[in-house]
């Protein structure tokens, strides 16, 4: 990073132009040196980001659910759907239903509508928040009952995902599982 004015040495910027939001500047002084190259490309930039701001504020289309969301295959009457998200669209083929990227509908706190809580945690699922797992996850993990005490919150609560009530892992211990 540098300032913008052409003459000015300065490699440590302290604020933006205001107008664009992108241009750097180490002082006003530079940057009312630098007003008449910078002002076509001000505006230019002032108006990219009001279409980013009405852009960012529509909801996101649907995918056609004609083809596979994960690698665009058509589906027929031999080749159907594997799995479709009801809240997002996302719709994926039997290839792509097992795959660890292209399987994953693009919804926070769920995939293709089950809420992350009730499921172990993996990278590629984009997890974030409560987490209570159940008595064969935890015997399959080999987790006894002084680990449990552990890794679980003391007291019963509702579940920030699902809204059950459950002991929830402490913050942290998901890590455990995946």
């Amino acid at each position: 990073m540098y300032c913008e004015e052409e003459s000015c040495q300065n490699i440590e910027p302290k604020f933006r132009c205001s107008g664009c939001r992108y241009t750097l500047y180490c002082s006003e002084q530079c940057q009312q040196k630098d007003w008449r190259q910078h002002k076509k490309g001000c505006m230019i930039q002032r108006e990219l980001n009001k279409f980013n701001d009405r852009e960012s504020q529509k909801p996101k289309p649907r995918p056609r659910n004609t083809h596979c969301t994960g690698c665009n295959v058509k589906f027929t009457e031999d080749y159907p759907s594997e799995q479709d998200c009801p809240h997002c669209g996302y719709t994926t083929c039997e290839s792509c239903a097992c795959h660890h990227s292209r399987g994953t509908c693009s919804c926070k706190g769920s995939n293709f509508g089950s809420p992350y809580c009730p499921r172990v945690p993996k990278h590629y699922h984009a997890y974030s928040g409560d987490y209570h797992p159940d008595a064969r996850e935890l015997s399959y993990e080999g987790i006894g009952t002084e680990e449990l005490v552990k890794i679980l919150e003391p007291e019963v609560r509702v579940c920030n995902n699902c809204g059950e009530t459950k002991r929830c892992l402490k913050p942290g211990m998901a890590r455990l599982f995946y």
